[in-house]
């Protein structure tokens, strides 16, 4: 038999080859392995950090603090709608077209917070008045729709009245008034 090429075997390189291969594709299993395992372990422990799932509740202080992050970014989004004339249906339906999906979300982002329990009860009168405050622009929407201009025009001043008393609950409890 002739010598291979380069007067080796080619015996000795295969095994070397493979052997060499073999460890290094073993080490990039392990190595994808520590990676996916570290990316797992930080992805839960993002999870678990932010889920709520934490039983106590936050202080006042931690909570007030929350809302009015909150308030800070709604805040100057309701600020850009420049209160309407009444005397001008138009301006008014176009000011709760834009207002109105803005203050149901960030209502729903504030009640989507665990709130301590010493606010429990001013938080629920304060929701409460939320609550008739959204149903009266839903109220006016749907005038606006019929094209009930008295009615609209009711309920939007109603609407425009309560913000005074969700504000003074609200300031008791220590959420800024505005933007909340």
């Amino acid at each position: 038999m002739s010598a291979p090429v380069g007067g080796r075997s080619d015996c000795g390189r295969t095994a070397k080859g493979k052997g060499v291969g073999f460890a290094r594709s073993h080490r990039y299993l392990i190595l994808g392995g520590a990676s996916a395992l570290a990316a797992a372990a930080a992805s839960l422990a993002l999870v678990l950090s932010f889920s709520g799932a934490s039983t106590a509740a936050p202080s006042k202080a931690e909570y007030l603090a929350r809302v009015a992050a909150i308030c800070r970014v709604y805040g100057p989004l309701l600020d850009r709608v420049r209160p309407p004339d009444v005397a001008e249906p138009a301006n008014v339906i176009a000011a709760i077209r834009i207002v109105l999906p803005l203050v149901k979300e960030q209502e729903r982002e504030v009640r989507a917070l665990t709130p301590p329990r010493e606010l429990r009860a001013q938080l629920g009168r304060w929701f409460a008045l939320q609550d008739a405050r959204i149903a009266k622009l839903e109220e006016a929407l749907r005038a606006a729709d019929r094209l009930d201009l008295r009615t609209l025009s009711v309920a939007y001043v109603a609407f425009a009245l309560a913000g005074s008393k969700v504000g003074r609950l609200g300031s008791r409890m220590g959420i800024p008034h505005p933007p909340c």
